[in-house]
């Protein structure tokens, strides 16, 4: 399939923007041709540039198939590095290196260039164009004293770094989404919730009454998902809480996430990233289970004519929130299942006032396209000091975008924290 088929089959968000690849000798090679899609995808313009380590992992083909056009190998008497550094017509907007093996990162905080990359990098960090390093190396390489010396040098000097993820003792190619959402922060303009933190919790808990049996909801954490997205493309920092079970996992491998399976689970972690970090809002979407069984333990015994369960009340993480957080901004979920709309208001505007809540969302759960699995929704947004009653029903990522659209209201007004 031609880049013309692709491009800007995704978002438009980087459309006239010049990205630089400069490849380096990494076995995390192999994944740069999904990044060079993704970004036409997104409307940007992908130029790669390749280190000779890199022709190892990566087919110099595989790469002109992927965006119509060969990589650069060398840099010639035309001066590449100049050109896309200085030239107005030809200037890149983001220079990055990816994979970045230790070696280039060594080399580029010492002032080396001898290779294309390391030349075309050191010339961005002179022209101050943005540089994003995506380190892939063995923990030994770059979890070691001279490499991090060599990556703070380069933080000092305006570099950005990629989260690393550690699997197998090794720092491997980040997933896509996480990387284009770095990209999308680095390269679109300021947003309204820059420098901005926030908790949110999705997706159902699970309460377990012996080894292999729990109660649970169909709640999947899309919702959820689709309000990190907003939040996080509005340039805000999220931690995502999710319970286990959910089928959004491609998605939110994009985010900072923690798994949890209990209530008490989930509101162990809220209070600890609370506590120890300095966050400006807690978004409650997490369809918590209200009671918990008696656990026993092993499998019990399946022959049973009847089986008769204690169950008892979890903790009312809210409840919880709000009273050891007295001042920080929440929005919280209502779902109600057989109630009128009027009453659905009236117990959603109840949740606002009794527990000083800056936005409740009322919804229905258990009906056709509302709630749970769906991918729409209805919902009553109500709002702290407001009488209006905001009434959505459409896709759960527009409801998202609507939410997040009142949280920077509330923060621009000095609602936030």
């Amino acid at each position: 399939m031609g880049i013309l088929e692709i491009y800007g089959t995704k978002s438009s968000n980087l459309k006239g923007k010049r990205i630089l690849i400069g490849v380096t000798g990494s076995i995390a090679a192999i994944e740069v041709p999904h990044l060079i899609r993704e970004i036409i995808r997104h409307s940007g313009e992908p130029i790669v540039v390749l280190s000779p380590e890199a022709t190892r992992f990566v087919a110099i083909d595989a790469l002109t198939w992927c965006m119509d056009k060969p990589p650069i190998t060398e840099i010639s008497g035309l001066s590449e590095h100049i050109k896309w550094t200085v030239d107005p017509n030809s200037k890149i907007d983001l220079c990055m290196i990816c994979p970045a093996s230790a070696n280039t990162i060594s080399k580029l905080a010492n002032g080396i260039a001898d290779t294309s990359v390391t030349l075309v990098s050191l010339a961005a960090i002179g022209a101050k164009i943005p540089v994003l390093i995506v380190p892939a190396a063995h923990t030994v390489l770059l979890e070691n004293p001279v490499t991090e010396r060599n990556v703070l040098f380069l933080k000092e000097l305006g570099a950005y770094f990629s989260p690393v993820s550690e699997d197998e003792k090794k720092f491997k190619f980040p997933p896509l989404e996480q990387l284009m959402t770095l990209i999308f922060q680095i390269l679109l303009p300021k947003k309204f919730l820059t420098g901005k933190r926030f908790l949110i919790s999705g997706g159902a808990t699970r309460e377990y009454f012996d080894n292999v049996r729990f109660l649970s909801n169909p709640s999947t954490g899309f919702t959820a998902l689709q309000i990190c997205k907003a939040l996080v493309a509005e340039g805000a920092e999220i931690m995502f809480i999710l319970g286990e079970g959910n089928n959004i996992k491609d998605e939110y491998n994009a985010f900072k996430t923690m798994i949890v399976r209990s209530t008490s689970d989930m509101y162990n972690l809220i209070h600890e990233e609370l506590s120890n970090g300095d966050y400006h809002g807690f978004i409650s979407v997490a369809a918590v289970s209200d009671y918990k069984p008696e656990f026993s333990k092993g499998k019990i015994a399946s022959e049973q004519q009847d089986l008769f369960i204690r169950i008892v009340p979890t903790i009312k993480i809210i409840d919880k929130v709000r009273t050891q957080y007295p001042n920080l901004y929440i929005l919280a979920f209502k779902a109600e299942v057989g109630v009128s709309e009027s009453e659905l208001i009236t117990r959603g505007r109840k949740l606002l006032n009794s527990k000083n809540l800056n936005i409740v969302c009322a919804n229905w759960v258990g009906e056709p396209e509302k709630g749970f699995i769906a991918k729409t929704n209805e919902v009553f947004i109500l709002r702290k000091g407001k009488e209006e009653v905001i009434h959505l029903k459409t896709r759960k990522d527009q409801i998202a975008h609507n939410l997040v659209k009142l949280i920077i209201e509330d923060f621009q007004l000095g609602g936030g924290v």
